[in-house]
């Protein structure tokens, strides 16, 4: 048994909404695998790619290579590619998300914890592998203030989100999740908002511990802003 299965989501192959090339994405994302065998060291890593063009062989060769590291590659499922070139990303994710699941839960692999990191962010030494507080829960960074405007918060019933650069769960929460995806990607679909929002919406009603630094840092593709969270 793992002490961590990390759900590593990426975009490889990107040709918009990025400050980065494809060969500094791929480095980073390098760097995001790095840094989970460093804090984590007994942990499997799954990079499930919503690319929506072909992703560099040798990328997905070096990858591989990696301990305990597997490459999914969703970017071909129509469904995705299509949420991917209309720039639907909230769309994309939670569809890539659930095709992958389908997959993760037929290779019968087990662990303590659940993650999902972003791929090109990277693990700190605020991360913390195990906390019995932890048990049982759903764990986030602290949920924000909505800033949507209130006519839209009330009709998608979301006045707060949740980051999802870095987040955690029980291995025994996995079905729950699950079943809360499809609802999630619904909302993203009916009222436009995005996935940080239906999170919230979803996932706070249970159990849930919300951290001031729950771990991770890196830079936010679109606008090169640093966070550290």
């Amino acid at each position: 048994m793992f002490d961590g299965i990390f759900f590593i989501n990426s975009a490889l192959n990107v040709n918009q909404l990025s400050v980065f090339k494809n060969d500094e994405r791929f480095s980073q994302t390098c760097q995001t695998i790095e840094s989970i065998n460093k804090y984590c060291p007994n942990s499997a890593k799954f990079i499930f790619d919503s690319s929506p063009y072909p992703v560099d062989e040798e990328y997905k060769k070096q990858i591989s290579s990696m301990d305990n590291t597997w490459f999914i590659n969703m970017g071909d499922n129509e469904v995705v590619k299509s949420f991917s070139l209309k720039g639907m990303r909230s769309q994309a994710e939670c569809f890539s998300f659930m095709s992958f699941l389908d997959w993760f839960k037929q290779q019968n692999i087990t662990g303590k914890r659940i993650y999902k990191i972003s791929g090109r962010y990277t693990l700190t030494d605020n991360f913390i592998v195990d906390d019995d507080s932890y048990k049982d829960a759903f764990v986030f960074s602290d949920a924000l203030e909505s800033w949507m405007p209130k006519e839209i918060q009330n009709i998608a019933g979301a006045n707060k989100l949740f980051r999802l650069r870095l987040w955690h769960m029980d291995y025994n929460l996995l079905d729950t999740f699950e079943r809360e995806l499809p609802v999630i990607l619904r909302d993203c679909i009916d009222y436009g908002i995005d996935v940080e929002h239906s999170y919230w919406k979803h996932l706070h009603k249970y159990r849930v511990i919300e951290l001031d630094k729950i771990g991770v840092k890196g830079i936010i593709a679109p606008s090169g802003e640093y966070i550290d969270e």
